[in-house]
């Protein structure tokens, strides 16, 4: 595996996301209760929400990302394509 196909931004993206909405999610809980704050959104606890967002996201991401990973590079059946298409003429190496 080369090194362009071990690196998957899902990680890293999914990684920041999850921290950055659990902290999101930890100040949205402790500031609930601070109508002043929330007035502007109309008393929804915008950061809460956003909070809760971004962390299904980033765990999203993660998942794919590790799901990526696990999966096999190559099969016999892409095996088989590429070297049709290298008989043929269509790739050339």
């Amino acid at each position: 595996m080369s090194a362009a196909g071990r690196f998957d931004i899902r990680l890293p993206i999914g990684t920041l996301f999850s921290l950055l909405g659990v902290v999101l999610t930890v100040y949205g809980v402790m500031t609930k209760s601070d109508a002043q704050l929330y007035a502007r959104s109309e008393n929804i606890v915008i950061n809460l929400w956003w909070g809760l967002i971004m962390v299904i996201f980033g765990v999203l991401m993660l998942f794919f990302g590790r799901r990526a990973k696990e999966r096999p590079l190559h099969s016999a059946e892409g095996e088989a394509t590429e070297s049709r298409e290298h008989r043929i003429g269509l790739e050339r190496e």
